[in-house]
């Protein structure tokens, strides 16, 4: 039963990426649920002398937002609509929190949105069309509209203090068993499981249908680029994006390599993203004027002069799930568990609106009208 008093229910999220935080945030803004989040990283190390797993997603995200729900994928549909407009709500209300409006320039995810016009392209702010002799190769259509990007380095650390500034708790704990959260919140017998990769191997879970998808970016120096574009590619395991961060560094991209657990650097990788996102956006290196196009020609020597910007190259594992994401409840010996993970590359964009599913699903469990 919910309490009808000002007693909050302990409640325990495991996972201190951005669907754990979000989905923290989202039940402690209630003033029903008292959170305590347990994670392996937290968000205090992004900027602390710990370094960060490549395992744990989220600090190695572009991030934007982009949709990529199919039509008969109803509930992700409705987890990115509700995302779009919280986070542009973000950006307007809390320009400390790393969120921004910006436009985009979209050619498509992949080949099959050719067929089919996406539904978001409904609902997205300032769509307006791309005319065709401007689209890169390979494009599936061409449209600009308000996009949000998201500097993570920025967004995690806000998330936290957002959830501390609420009453939420945050302690760093390395979990053998899912039920082994309850020691960290007395009285507790809730659980909300955000474990994203670690699922595959955290006992009383070990989803077998866990799988990482390696992903390879090149955050380069680039205070020119003021729009964020995206194009599929031939194929399924390579797209080209470009995402500013909003501090003149901007995030190139990259691949999507299912079942790789390469930790390196591959060189070829690298160059092939600096060429393919140098096509599209010339104003990586130079200073002038976007003249509109994005089908440019791009030489050695270009790819050796935006070498000398790079930052960094990050290699980082998305938490992928075989049937798509997992969001059920689980209930074993008095405790109940509700299961929030396997959002694979689109974590961010779809973030708030599974949080927002998550508590609706703990209400109904504790008020048995839960179906599981």
């Amino acid at each position: 039963m919910l309490p009808f008093n000002n007693e909050k229910i302990p409640v325990v999220v495991v996972g201190s990426g951005v669907i754990g935080l979000t989905t923290a945030v989202t039940l402690q803004r209630t003033q029903r649920y008292q959170v305590t989040v347990i994670g392996r990283d937290t968000p205090d190390d992004l900027h602390g002398p710990l370094s960060v797993s490549q395992n744990w997603a989220s600090p190695f995200a572009g991030a934007n937002w982009r949709a990529y729900s199919e039509a008969h994928e109803l509930q992700l549909r409705m987890a990115e609509e509700q995302t779009y407009f919280r986070l542009r709500d973000i950006a307007q209300e809390s320009p400390k929190s790393g969120v921004k409006i910006i436009p985009i320039a979209d050619f498509g995810a992949n080949q099959k949105e050719r067929a089919q016009t996406p539904a978001f392209l409904y609902y997205v702010k300032n769509l307006q069309k791309i005319e065709r002799k401007n689209w890169p190769l390979n494009a599936a259509f061409g449209y600009s509209y308000d996009s949000v990007i998201v500097n993570v380095l920025q967004y995690l650390p806000w998330l936290a203090a957002e959830l501390r500034r609420l009453g939420g708790v945050i302690r760093r704990a390395t979990l053998d068993h899912i039920s082994d959260a309850l020691k960290y919140a007395d009285g507790c017998s809730l659980i909300v499981n955000c474990s994203a990769l670690g699922s595959a191997t955290l006992g009383g879970v070990m989803d077998k249908n866990m799988y990482p998808v390696r992903g390879q970016t090149v955050l380069v120096k680039a205070p020119n680029v003021n729009l964020t574009a995206m194009r599929p590619s031939e194929s399924a395991d390579k797209a080209t994006y470009i995402i500013p961060r909003g501090n003149g560094a901007v995030i190139l991209g990259g691949v999507f390599e299912e079942r790789s657990n390469e930790l390196h650097e591959d060189t070829r990788t690298t160059d092939e993203v600096l060429r393919n996102c140098l096509s599209m956006c010339p104003q990586l290196l130079d200073q002038g004027q976007f003249t509109g196009t994005f089908r440019n020609a791009v030489t050695d020597d270009d790819i050796q002069r935006l070498r000398k910007n790079i930052l960094s190259v990050s290699v980082g594992f998305r938490p992928a799930r075989k049937g798509g994401p997992r969001l059920e409840v689980q209930r074993e010996r008095g405790v109940t568990i509700v299961h929030n993970y396997g959002q694979a590359s689109y974590g961010f964009q779809t973030s708030w609106g599974y949080a927002s599913l998550v508590v609706h699903i703990l209400d109904a469990a504790l008020t048995g009208k839960a179906k599981l």
